[in-house]
This record gives C-alpha cells, sequence and structure tokens, in this order.
C-alpha cells in the first residue's frame, strides 16, 4: 500500500471518529473536519469547516437537514436553516447556536454569547434564546468581558453547592470558568477543571 493511499484512509478513519464526537470535543481538532465544498450531499447532524472563526481556527458548522450544496449558498450569514454554527468568540465563550434536541440542550449555568452579549441559562433543557424565552436566560454582562457580578470562589461541601460547567468565579484576583459539572476544587487545585477567562 503506497503511502497516499494510507494517508487518505487514516483520513477517512478520522473523519469517521471525528463525527461522534461533542461539540466541545470537536472543537478541539477542528482541522479534522471537512471543508465545505458546492455540490455535495450532506445529511443532518454531519460537521463540516468553512472559513475561520474570531480565534483564527477553523470555523465549524452542523448540518441541519439533508441537501445537496449549492455555490450561491454556503454556510454563515442567511444560511443558518442548512448550517448551524457553533464554536467560540474572542474570548473563549461558546457561540449560542440552536439545539436540535435533548442531547445539545444548554443546562443550568452554561454561559454563551449570544449576539455579542453573555448571557447564563438558568434551566436545564434550554433549547430556546435569549430573545425567545428571556426568562430561562440571565444576562451576565455586554460586550464579551466578564461583568463585576462575578462571585469569589467558595469550597463546596457537596455536589448539591459544586460548580456546574460555564459557571464563571473569581478566585485570587482573577477570573475562571468552570470547564466541568461537579467542580468541587479550586482552580490551583485542579487547573485542569478550570479555564481563565481575561477580563
Amino acid at each position: 500500500m503506497n503511502r497516499l493511499l494510507a494517508a487518505e484512509q487514516l483520513r477517512r478513519a478520522l473523519q469517521v471518529f471525528a463525527s461522534t464526537l461533542s461539540e466541545d470535543q470537536a472543537l478541539e481538532i477542528a482541522s479534522v473536519y471537512p471543508a465545505w465544498t458546492a455540490q455535495a450531499y450532506y445529511k443532518t447532524g454531519d460537521v463540516i469547516s468553512h472559513g475561520t472563526n474570531p480565534v483564527g481556527d477553523p470555523q465549524l458548522y452542523k448540518v441541519a437537514q439533508d441537501h445537496m450544496s449549492q455555490d450561491i449558498y454556503p454556510p454563515g450569514e442567511g444560511t443558518e436553516s442548512l448550517y448551524t454554527a457553533f464554536g467560540l468568540d474572542e474570548s473563549g465563550y461558546p457561540v449560542w447556536a440552536q439545539p436540535s434536541g435533548a442531547h445539545d440542550a444548554y443546562n443550568t449555568g452554561d454561559v454563551v454569547n449570544y449576539k455579542g452579549t453573555l448571557y447564563e441559562s438558568l434551566v436545564d433543557g434550554n433549547v430556546w434564546s435569549p430573545e425567545v424565552y428571556a426568562a430561562a436566560w440571565k444576562k451576565v454582562q455586554d460586550g464579551g468581558e466578564p461583568g463585576e457580578d462575578i462571585p469569589e470562589w467558595v469550597q463546596p461541601s457537596g455536589s448539591h453547592d459544586a460548580y456546574k460547567k460555564g459557571d464563571l468565579v473569581r478566585y485570587k484576583g482573577k477570573v475562571y470558568r468552570s470547564k466541568i459539572d461537579g467542580n468541587a476544587w479550586a482552580p490551583d487545585a485542579y487547573p485542569d477543571g478550570w479555564e481563565e477567562v481575561v477580563e
């Protein structure tokens, strides 16, 4: 088997594996996903890349309905019924994307960037945008930077008050966002559970 054929088979195997990942996992290996092309048949749930996101990584899209792509309708503004963008904004917050069901709905504590403003979900299974169902969201602040109302980190006493994925806290003068649910560790005790948010 020649190297070119082996490399192509490896690329295809990676793409098959990549199709099983969550959106968060997909963002970590965004360059593996195939680039969007015109005159291609896409199935609902396929993940493709097109252009770059604000941090310079490939912009990923989830196909929202089965269709044959056309060069006049690439992923982006105006084609949301065909492609749902997902990814991070310049500050590292997830960009709000319309969930397609319970498996990708937002949960309590998830923080998203919706049209340039950060919102925190107040309910589990949240499939509504902050415009459509405002009672399910709390505005964190405008402009993509943490606001002054972020609480200081407090040692949780159990699972009932552990931090959820997306929770923002202040710790030793810095702002951190929890990367996991059930987070009972301080940012310096378990750095993999937190990411620093630049103010």
